[in-house]
């Protein structure tokens, strides 16, 4: 019905999961060199997942405790922020250039949806609210460009 507020409101929420990601990735980043944003609270845990390695690499033959569950847990961090900010940037460049694209690839605004949708199950039974809440909004904001441009 109306591509300009359909346009905005996908924009929206490549816009909300980009900030939402970057921030996490960056926090994750500089817990590479100060543990702050994503250590333990209790000093001694973090100590131990440093001094502990990850069972599935054992089961690839490696036996040495490299890379320490703590290098794996800030990998696992960063690595989720840039896929999102992946995800959100590549659907923000879309958007931007021709968003007919947006509007003629049939699976694009499901998967839209689907993706901030599951980051919001998941922060929902795994996370907390900051997380849940920008998932929801960026979900929000896709599902509203879909019914817009219907």
């Amino acid at each position: 019905m109306n591509a300009g507020a359909a346009q905005v409101w996908f924009i929206a929420g490549t816009v909300v999961a980009m900030l939402g990601a970057g921030v996490h990735a960056l926090l994750a980043l500089i817990d590479t060199v100060r543990p702050t944003f994503f250590a333990p609270i209790e000093s001694s845990i973090r100590q131990g997942m440093d001094g502990s390695g990850v069972r599935l690499v054992r089961i690839f033959g490696r036996s040495d405790a490299r890379p320490s569950m703590w290098r794996v847990w800030l990998g696992i961090n960063i690595g989720i922020g840039l896929g999102v900010f992946g995800f959100a940037l590549l659907s923000l460049l879309i958007a931007t250039h021709d968003f007919k694209l947006v509007e003629r690839i049939d699976a694009l605004r499901p998967l839209s949806i689907a993706f901030p949708a599951a980051f919001f199950a998941l922060s929902l039974r795994f996370w907390f609210y900051l997380p849940a809440l920008i998932s929801a909004t960026a979900t929000a904001c896709f599902a509203v460009a879909t019914v817009v441009s219907a």
